[in-house]
């Protein structure tokens, strides 16, 4: 998480080779939200970067136990940087493909297009999820609430719909606010993931899935108020968060 130290590239960097190594090394990155990829730019410019969109249903029960209730789907394209060749990520990425799917167990998918998929997501990732952390209904029963639908989902939906062809020219299928709503049955009753990080004390993964879309679509002229309001509503959870850590300090009671 950009804002908790160690950030990921802290953690990754070690790991990755420098100098004329660097060119024989891909880095697959598979977090949610937007612009994952940037921060690895400039410490690894010579490293070969694949843009990963992962649609896994699973949950941590508890702590070290990982329950999959849905199928590994994953969706797999090449990140472009200025000082690499675009049909080496490419190649990379088909490569990748074929392992991945090697076990016949998982639905690894080349797409050419990651940047779509990528804003595709985030219309569940960026709303959908905050929202029902914030307001700490599932899903379902957001579905199922006086006016959330109409007066936070569906708003804050577009807001991403608009961004994504402003920032990037990405056009989102027209269908896709309502595709997004009702991608899981409503009796599943779904705690997105930032739900259950927030009833678990975690952080919140909110600067990807919320900040970064949210500044991209400012600064491309898009008005975003809902978006903004969830954001700086995850932002205030984390400080909460952060100060239950130990990470903030506040001043004594007078």
């Amino acid at each position: 998480m950009p804002d908790i130290l160690p950030t990921a590239v802290d953690l990754i960097s070690p790991a990755l080779p420098t100098g004329s190594n660097a060119s024989k090394t891909t880095l697959i990155l598979l977090q949610n939200g937007l612009n994952i990829e940037k921060p690895f730019l400039r410490p690894h410019p010579n490293v070969c970067i694949l843009s990963g969109i992962s649609m896994i249903g699973s949950a941590e029960t508890m702590p070290g136990t990982i329950v999959q209730d849905e199928g590994d789907k994953l969706l797999i394209g090449a990140f472009p940087t200025s000082n690499i060749n675009p049909a080496v990520p490419e190649r990379r990425a088909e490569e990748f493909v074929h392992m991945y799917s090697a076990g016949g167990k998982t639905k690894c998918t080349y797409s050419p297009n990651v940047l779509h998929d990528r804003w595709k997501k985030l219309v569940f990732n960026a709303c959908l999820n905050p929202i029902c952390a914030i307001t700490g209904l599932d899903d379902g029963r957001l579905r199922l609430a006086d006016g959330a639908l109409d007066g936070l989902v569906r708003p804050a939906m577009r807001e991403i719909v608009a961004a994504a062809k402003a920032v990037c020219g990405v056009d989102l299928d027209p269908g896709v606010v309502e595709e997004t709503i009702h991608v899981d049955p409503l009796e599943s009753w779904l705690k997105p993931s930032m739900q259950q990080d927030l009833e678990k004390g975690n952080f919140l993964e909110y600067e990807n899935l919320l900040g970064e879309p949210l500044r991209a679509g400012r600064n491309a002229g898009v008005s975003m108020p809902t978006l903004e309001v969830l954001y700086y509503l995850a932002k205030a959870i984390q400080w909460r968060i952060k100060e239950k850590r130990g990470l903030v300090e506040v001043p004594g009671k007078k």
